[in-house]
């Protein structure tokens, strides 16, 4: 072999072990380096996770659940704001005008406070100032329905609640700090009276008794 094939050969020899060493540490950098941001080349160790998206207040609202938790939520419709709702416990809602229709669970927990909602079956609905020892009274039928009973009052004083041909499963007397109270009332299917009154001083009061569907 000539000197000339001799350079030819340790030129190539060099050059395939520059190659090979090229190789190994471009893999060796690559696994090393921490992975970079696409199109930033800022390592993503620097950027830390901020999970999935969570910008509105339904999100963050889920996003703070058990991945297993069943939950029901509602949303008030003037607002935007969603409440949390205890499982089990929701309102069914008219699509056309947005009133309730029907109601699921512990009304406590769906109206605890606030102006009374709007219900499709309303059958009377007062707002007024009472003096001390005066009452209003109001007559309704039984037709079949289920009853709920809603009253609040604002302004330092107590409210008494009483009925005639009706039982009330509620809270006889509260106090008016603006709490809203729920009472089924129960009907012996003819006509019934409610009747609301102030107890020491004048207060504003605002109830109303809603038909629901039977069961």
């Amino acid at each position: 072999m000539d000197a000339t094939s001799d350079d030819r050969l340790r030129s190539v020899v060099l050059f395939g072990a520059a190659a090979a060493v090229l190789v190994v540490g471009g893999w060796w950098w690559h696994s090393a380096a921490p992975a970079s941001t696409a199109g930033t080349g800022v390592p993503s160790a620097a950027v830390p996770s901020v999970g999935p998206s969570v910008s509105t207040p339904l999100e963050r609202l889920l996003a703070a659940e058990e991945p297993d938790e069943r939950m029901t939520v509602r949303m008030d419709p003037n607002t935007g704001e969603v409440l949390r709702v205890r499982t089990g416990s929701h309102v069914v809602l008219d699509p056309a005008t947005g009133s309730i229709t029907d109601i699921e669970g512990d009304p406590a927990v769906l109206f605890p406070s606030g102006d009374l909602p709007s219900f499709q079956r309303t059958i009377w609905r007062e707002e007024r100032e009472l003096p001390p020892g005066q009452e209003v009274t109001r007559q309704a039928s039984d037709d079949g329905s289920r009853y709920l009973l809603q009253y609040r009052c604002t302004r330092p004083g107590t409210m008494a609640v009483t009925s005639d041909e009706a039982k009330i499963n509620g809270q006889p007397r509260i106090d008016c700090d603006g709490t809203v109270a729920n009472a089924e009332v129960l009907a012996g299917g003819g006509p019934f009276r409610v009747s609301l009154s102030a107890v020491d001083r004048p207060i504003v009061i605002q109830a109303q008794l809603v038909a629901l569907p039977p069961r």
